[in-house]
């Protein structure tokens, strides 16, 4: 009696186990599409829709802190309106699953061109922190930033 209690305890533990696993490979998969989709965002609108009402943001512009989707909001539209048909590329994606919580890190390229036509060509680093709401995921806080060189005090925004 006792030693089947222990395969069905052993059982039902490897189940969960597997679950939990599934569980995973689904956050990972949700999580991936929505880095890439929120990457290629084409507006503030768009971009916006993926975050949570009480989003964080670390751009690389000024100020060092953007609290609230109206500070976003603001921020994304003078982006938006200085650079014309931006295509982010990964270089590198990787995703932590943990429960209602997701961490994401990357290294992407973007090419765009800004408004006088000029090319814009640059490789950054992003890490980002999705929460599971009522309506799916949301980007609760996100860090974009550049290696810097240290002797020059420059950021380094073609670091390979």
């Amino acid at each position: 009696m006792r030693r089947s209690g222990t395969v069905i305890l052993l059982a039902i533990a490897l189940i969960a186990w597997g679950f939990a696993t599934l569980a995973h490979a689904d956050t990972t998969a949700d999580i991936t599409a929505l880095e890439h989709k929120f990457a290629n965002s084409s507006s503030a609108d768009e971009a916006l829709s993926y975050m949570s009402d009480d989003v964080t943001l670390y751009d690389i512009s000024t100020p060092l802190e953007f609290a609230g989707q109206k500070a976003v909001r603001a921020d994304f539209e003078g982006a938006f309106e200085n650079i014309k048909n931006p295509k982010v590329d990964f270089i590198s994606l990787h995703v932590i699953p943990a429960g209602k919580l997701a961490v994401a890190y990357s290294i992407q390229h973007m090419t765009a061109t800004d408004k006088a036509g000029k090319p814009v060509d640059f490789t950054f680093r992003v890490t980002d922190v999705w929460r599971k709401e009522k309506d799916g995921w949301k980007l609760a806080h996100g860090h974009i930033s550049f290696p810097v060189d240290m002797a020059s005090g420059k950021a380094d925004m073609r670091s390979k």
